[in-house]
């Protein structure tokens, strides 16, 4: 239908071209036709003239001459009867009111050339010949007027004036009815042929709209068609190029029309090309190439090229017709997929290389359990070809104890898609066992399963002797542990008879000799203390046993009260201790403030010890490093020399000093290091010998706590909670000045909290069996006791049991909340502390606490 409907808009659109095509051509003939007659008209008035001079110029009457009234008529009245008609060829050409016009005029113009010449029959021929040029307008129409006129003019002349028309005096009135006859009978011959004429008109009208419509189809379908195409002439220059293959080559069709097919192929394609036109000029009626083309910025593109030639009437070749189809996508598919294929012809032979030299075992199992493929480490690995395995149930090799493992194993497999760390045992050929180490795939689609199998059977002997080593280890570090436990509680009480005993002497005014003499005694139980300290506190380090509070710690209080700690022991040696420079009190450090003292002290007493009297010492801190503190102790004493730095951290080495006299374990640095590396920092020492050394050490730095606190008390929209309108007191055992400067300043914001504080835990004690508050908040890292057992003593007493307690740490660990919150503890908080969540906890505790002092009174 749609076909069909074209064909019909195709054959309207035709015909109506048919007929603007007749249109235009008829008119044209009109208006030629119209200038025809101008000019006839013309030279007939102008001949008439001639005529009336020639045949009668003068009258005469008597002697007497006159011009004669012929002359007269042929310029008054053929000038008449010739202006007008002309004027209109002018004004209205190829109107049909002018060739009408024109055809009456032409008409009277012959009657007018009879009355010149007096009725002569030769110019009754003008009649006829005039009728014979009105049909040059093809319109039988105009006959009509001119024959009318014709008819009548002979008719009225014939009887008033026969002598003008028929040059007799008398004339009967047949002869015009005859002389009629005669021009109706041309008439009919004349219009006959105009009918034919227009007939003939009408079909080179229709033949010319009907090859225009088969011409604009041709144009069109060169134009709009999908892929290029190209006139040729036979001297190789393009003639016609469409708009696709102007887009294909990049180049306008002017540019194309200067150029030859050869100037945009590339030169390798050159000989190809001529050959395919000599073909085709020596009989080949088309012809196909794939060929390349250079666009005109240079790029290659690739084409088909179909050919044919298109020969004239007589079969000569008049020029070629070129098709060309870019190819270049599925050229460089078609690369791409030869390039795919090598890789992988290269993949595959590179894979069975691999198979082929592979030292592990590679496989493939099918769903049954049955070996695919083996290559050939099989051999090696379980002493079978890979002949002997293929077609055989895997199964068949394991060992049998491995064989439920193995079956479960595989079944994980399917479900989870893979498995790479699965061990079990196979049978050699030979009868030994072989461990082997299997990484396995399954693929659903391929019911396949792709294993690669691994032996394993040194490495499983080398991880049994390391476990058995590591049991071993374990079981000495366990009988260390309870050996220094044991060994520390039996140092510990004759050590306290030992101190007690002579602190007791030294009180009971012994003689000089006998000071002396209780002197090394105590001095010798007190070295004995500290080297059982230190074995402890490296044997806790070691074990992983050691607690710490890392937490920001303000490093000049740290220092000061370190340096207040050793200005004793260094006035006593006439020893300078100094501060390098003013010491920044918003310099923030992690660490546990007691373990960070404890590294200080070591340090600084190394270095008193050390160091002649009268030696100077100073502590400096450096901020150099970002997000570093390094704090350095230097000293002026006599340096350590380079061949023993390897050796000072070494426990119970004490480079040699043993013989110097002073005192000392091996031990303080050793534990300064493992102290400082479980607080994530580092300890190390420069020395000159001769000029003295320093020690420094390296921790994390931090923020202050302080800077979370709101410097505008508005920020925090805070409602006093309390009940009854008295103040809860809320009492802060914590040994961090900065935490505890915190706190104060949080709670501060809460005009129903009042806050008591204490630095030690037994203090803490003491305050909360005094002041019995509300709330006790608890560090767990105290200098005198640990937290968790001033929780435990706080549980324990009459008076504070049922005081709810709120543990403050930085030990985050579950374990430890745990075991505190066990303990009795009522929330544990980490920090750096929320002041939200520290204010949701308070108020939690004391709404707990009123609701069962509620429950109590009812």
């Amino acid at each position: 239908m749609s076909e069909l409907g074209g064909n019909q808009v195709g054959e309207g659109i035709s015909a109506g071209r048919a007929d603007e095509l007749f249109q235009q051509h008829r008119q044209q003939i009109y208006r030629d036709t119209d200038k025809l007659f101008a000019r006839l008209m013309l030279f007939q008035w102008v001949a008439c003239i001639v005529i009336a001079l020639l045949v009668s110029p003068r009258t005469w009457n008597g002697d007497a001459s006159a011009i004669h009234v012929h002359v007269w008529a042929a310029i008054i009245i053929g000038g008449a009867i010739t202006v007008f008609p002309v004027w209109m060829t002018r004004v209205w050409p190829g109107a049909v009111l002018t060739r009408h016009v024109i055809a009456v005029a032409q008409m009277l113009m012959s009657a007018l050339l009879i009355s010149l010449t007096g009725g002569r029959i030769e110019t009754h021929f003008h009649v006829f010949g005039s009728l014979v040029i009105l049909s040059f307008y093809r319109d039988w129409r105009v006959l009509i007027p001119a024959t009318l006129v014709v008819a009548l003019d002979h008719f009225l002349r014939g009887i008033y004036w026969p002598y003008s028309v028929y040059g007799v005096l008398t004339a009967s009135p047949w002869r015009s009815i005859e002389h009629a006859g005669w021009v109706i009978f041309e008439d009919v011959f004349l219009v006959i042929s105009c009918l034919r004429s227009i007939s003939e008109m009408r079909f080179i009208a229709n033949r010319t709209a009907a090859l225009e419509a088969s011409d604009q189809a041709s144009r069109q379908l060169f134009e709009e068609a999908p892929i290029g195409m190209a006139v040729v002439g036979l001297d190789e220059r393009f003639k016609q190029v469409n708009a696709r293959f102007s887009q294909m080559v990049d180049y306008s069709e002017a540019e194309l029309k200067t150029r030859a097919p050869l100037d945009i192929t590339h030169p390798e394609d050159w000989d190809q090309t001529k050959q395919f036109a000599e073909a085709m000029l020596g009989g080949t009626a088309r012809a196909s190439m794939e060929k390349r083309y250079i666009r005109k910025n240079g790029e290659m593109i690739w084409a088909t090229r179909t050919a044919c030639i298109i020969r004239d009437e007589t079969g000569q070749p008049h020029h070629f017709l070129i098709m060309v189809e870019d190819i270049s996508e599925r050229k460089r598919a078609e690369e791409a997929l030869s390039e795919s294929k090598r890789r992988l012809e290269t993949a595959l032979e590179t894979n069975q290389l691999i198979m082929d030299n592979s030292q592990d075992v590679i496989c493939t199992i099918d769903e049954s359990g049955r070996f695919v493929t083996v290559n050939k480490a099989s051999e090696a690995l379980w002493g079978y070809t890979s002949a002997e395995l293929e077609g055989h149930a895997y199964i068949e090799w394991v060992h049998p104890e491995d064989r439920p493992k193995t079956i479960e194993a595989a079944g994980k497999i399917r479900v989870n898609g893979k498995v790479v760390d699965f061990v079990n045992r196979y049978v050699r050929k030979d009868g030994s066992i072989v461990d082997v180490l299997w990484s396995a795939s399954w693929s659903d689609s391929k019911k396949m399963m792709f294993c690669v199998a691994h032996d394993v059977t040194e490495r499983s002997r080398i991880e049994k002797a390391l476990r058995e080593a590591k049991e071993d280890a374990d079981r000495a570090n366990r009988a260390k542990s309870e050996f220094l436990s044991r060994m520390s509680h039996e140092l510990r009480t004759p050590l306290n008879a030992i101190l007690g005993f002579g602190q007791l002497l030294e009180r009971q005014n012994p003689t000089e000799k006998q000071l002396a003499r209780v002197h090394h005694i105590t001095s010798a139980g007190r070295h004995l203390l500290n080297l059982i300290n230190e074995v402890l506190d490296i044997s806790r380090i070691e074990a992983g046993n050691l607690q710490l509070s890392v937490e920001p710690v303000s490093l000049s209080e740290v220092l000061e009260e370190t340096l207040d700690l050793m200005r004793p022991l260094a006035s006593d040696r006439s020893m300078e201790l100094s501060v390098g420079a003013e010491l920044d009190g918003e310099q923030y450090v992690l660490a546990d403030r007691q373990r960070l003292k404890q590294v200080l002290l070591n340090l600084l007493t190394n270095a008193v010890k050390y160091t002649p009297v009268g030696g100077k010492i100073t502590i400096s801190a450096d901020a150099s490093k970002p997000e570093t503190m390094r704090v350095i102790v230097t000293d002026s004493g006599s340096g350590i020399p380079a061949q023993k730095l390897t050796r000072l951290f070494t426990p119970f080495d004490r480079l040699g000093a043993e013989q110097s006299g002073v005192e000392g374990t091996g031990l303080g640095l050793a534990l300064c290091q493992r102290l400082m590396q479980a607080m994530d920092g580092a300890v190390g020492v420069s020395s000159e010998v001769g000029k003295g050394s320093a020690f420094w050490i390296e921790l994390p730095g931090a923020k202050s706590p302080l800077e979370g606190l709101p410097k505008n008390r508005s920020v925090l929209e805070v409602q006093p909670h309390s009940l009854t309108g008295q103040k809860r007191k809320v009492l802060y055992i914590e040994d961090n000045f900065s935490n505890l400067t915190l706190v104060e300043q949080m709670l501060a914001e809460r005009s129903d909290l009042q806050i008591i504080t204490a630095m030690q835990g037994q203090l803490g004690l003491d305050l909360a069996r005094k002041h019995l508050p509300d709330i006790i908040l608890l560090d767990l890292h105290l200098p005198d006791l640990p937290g968790w057992e001033v929780l435990a003593r706080l549980r324990r007493s009459k008076l504070t049991q049922d005081i709810p307690v709120i543990i403050i740490s930085a030990d985050a660990t579950a374990r430890q909340i745990d075991r505190l919150m066990a303990a009795g503890a009522r929330a544990y908080l980490t920090k750096p502390l929320d002041i939200t969540e520290l204010f949701r906890a308070i108020d939690e505790t004391i709404s707990g606490a009123n609701k069962l002092a509620e429950c109590a009174a009812a």
